[in-house]
């Protein structure tokens, strides 16, 4: 059995993301339900981040790439999208900071269930 590549394994934690908001009981906006999100602004949330990030940190082939992503005015799911990181036209240390940085956003998204107190909260 072959290993999954590294951008098959995003996809996998893509899927398996905690895409919920907690509201505390008292909250006005939705008094303590725990409501879904919208997968599509969880990913730009996420990509936005990082392209500001990597702007500020000067990670010049980073910038563009995310840009296109986001900029595409149809695209591809992101879980697909993510798969297929492995064939982008990036160089093997900006590639490599890319995925260790979405790999931790996305841990700390399937961390994120409510029994462990974790989540995301309005306040």
């Amino acid at each position: 059995m072959q290993e999954p590549t590294i951008g098959r394994g995003l996809a996998e934690l893509w899927k398996g993301a905690m895409i919920f908001a907690p509201h505390i009981a008292g909250c006005t906006c939705a008094g303590g339900f725990h409501v879904p999100l919208d997968p599509a602004a969880v990913e730009q949330d996420i990509l936005e981040f990082l392209q500001h990030r990597y702007r500020q940190d000067g990670q010049g082939a980073l910038v563009p790439f995310i840009a296109g992503r986001l900029a595409d005015p149809q695209p591809q799911d992101f879980g697909t999208w993510l798969s297929q990181l492995d064939a982008a036209p990036l160089g093997t240390e900006d590639l490599r900071r890319l995925v260790t940085d979405i790999r931790t956003t996305l841990e700390s998204m399937n961390n994120a269930a409510p029994a462990a107190g974790g989540g995301f909260v309005c306040y």
